[in-house]
């Protein structure tokens, strides 16, 4: 059986069809296929797929992602496939859709982000470090990017890159000295709100151990659908 120590929950209808087709774009296949109950083989035909296996456990079962090679094997046997990625799994993903704002003000700080502040978000990415700045994937030329600044230093940024027609992933980077005052979910939140006036599906991925990211997904009113497990294809 897959790992079951995370627990995805469900959404509602119409977000889900909405999440489902967005993950039928992504991996090539109908949205129909994964609109399904229990352990689902998705043939995944992307060019990296044939160099590992991965599966995308939901509040309704498991999507198990398997290359066109591996399709047989997957069908064959879909909890032993499932078993294989956890136990030998080099990497996890949370992925939270938005499903209601908190209440609160707008922090009169915000604004919209462009070039001209590249300086500002250099400056924050060398005060957060290389690790922290690569898994948050912020750029002030983003499609959209909102940052909070203050006394000439950026303090937050969050920022939007496309995923699909209709949906956008979130990014977001928040000053180590400024952390625990709120200022993530300050900017998040002003964005997804921003994401929303035009209908857009908000994606907000992190990494498993980074429990700081899934407390701030929970605190903007994201919720938990999917767990994304990946390991390397057996010898």
């Amino acid at each position: 059986m897959c790992d079951d120590n995370i627990r995805p929950e469900g959404l509602d209808r119409g977000l889900e069809k909405r999440v489902l087709a967005l993950w039928g774009s992504v991996l090539g296949v109908e949205t129909g296929l994964l609109d399904r109950d229990g352990l689902v083989v998705v043939v995944d035909s992307r060019d990296f797929a044939a160099q590992r296996r991965a599966t995308i456990r939901t509040a309704r079962g498991t999507l198990l992602l398997a290359a066109p090679a591996e399709e047989p094997v997957a069908v064959t046997d879909r909890a032993g496939y499932c078993s294989d990625v956890v136990a030998r799994a080099h990497g996890i993903g949370l992925l939270h859709y938005r499903v209601g704002a908190p209440s609160g003000d707008r922090d009169r700080r915000l604004r919209v982000l462009g070039a001209v502040d590249r300086p500002l978000l250099l400056a924050l990415q060398k005060a957060a470090g290389t690790a922290a700045s690569d898994e948050a994937e912020v750029d002030v030329e983003h499609p959209l990017a909102v940052g909070l600044a203050e006394g000439g230093r950026l303090l937050a940024i969050v920022s939007l890159l496309n995923e699909g027609d209709d949906a956008v992933d979130v990014g977001v980077l928040v000053d180590p000295a400024e952390r625990r005052r709120g200022l993530g979910v300050a900017v998040v939140c002003d964005i997804a709100e921003r994401a929303a006036t035009v209908d857009q599906l908000v994606q907000y991925r992190c990494n498993l151990e980074n429990e700081a990211s899934v407390r701030l997904a929970r605190a903007c009113g994201f919720t938990l659908w999917g767990v994304l497990t990946i390991a390397s294809q057996p010898d």
